[in-house]
């Protein structure tokens, strides 16, 4: 079992007030985390999770983050989600991008999603994965509408032929 030290960034009173401050679940959590341990010198992680009911990998991570980045170790980029930096494009220009390209969809100009992902690169001036053309129509509420199949040598006026003279009943002993 290792000890957890915190390195002194802030006094015990700064963090009390750091975790008053907090209006997110989340954020008065990891401060708490971190005023737990540095007020409770030579606490184990273990006791510290046991008490606080937070699994023993949150508190290393939290304190590893808070020793490494200092106090404003939570201004960082956020773990999950959609991050603006990491995108190719913003929310703002794929709804341009879809908007420019709506009316040849309705219009049925276009067909499969390769013809929309060819467009995508054209303008991003990169590749562009399957993956993330899918992603671009289900964020926009786009969905695949298909045809319903049909055989191209089907004859309607055969088929509609055989209903009006088929039997409506199988009895099997006739």
């Amino acid at each position: 079992m290792r000890q957890l030290l915190t390195k002194p960034y802030l006094s015990n009173e700064q963090l009390k007030s750091k975790l008053q401050e907090q209006t997110d679940l989340n954020s008065y959590i990891n401060w708490q985390i971190i005023y737990s341990i540095q007020t409770n010198l030579g606490a184990k992680a273990e006791l510290i999770s046991s008490i606080l009911g937070i699994s023993i990998y949150k508190i290393y991570r939290v304190i590893q983050a808070y020793n490494k980045r200092g106090a404003d170790w939570d201004k960082g980029p956020k773990r999950g989600g959609r991050r603006e930096e990491r995108c190719l494009m913003s929310l703002e220009e794929e709804h341009d991008f879809l908007k420019s390209i709506e009316h040849e969809a309705i219009n049925g100009q276009i067909i499969t999603y390769k013809q929309v992902q060819l467009k995508l690169e054209k303008q991003l001036g990169r590749k562009v994965s399957d993956d993330y053309v899918w992603d671009l129509f289900k964020r926009r509420g786009w969905s695949k509408k298909v045809p319903r199949k049909s055989h191209p040598k089907a004859n309607k006026a055969a088929q509609s032929e055989y209903k009006k003279n088929s039997l409506n009943y199988w009895n099997p002993s006739n």
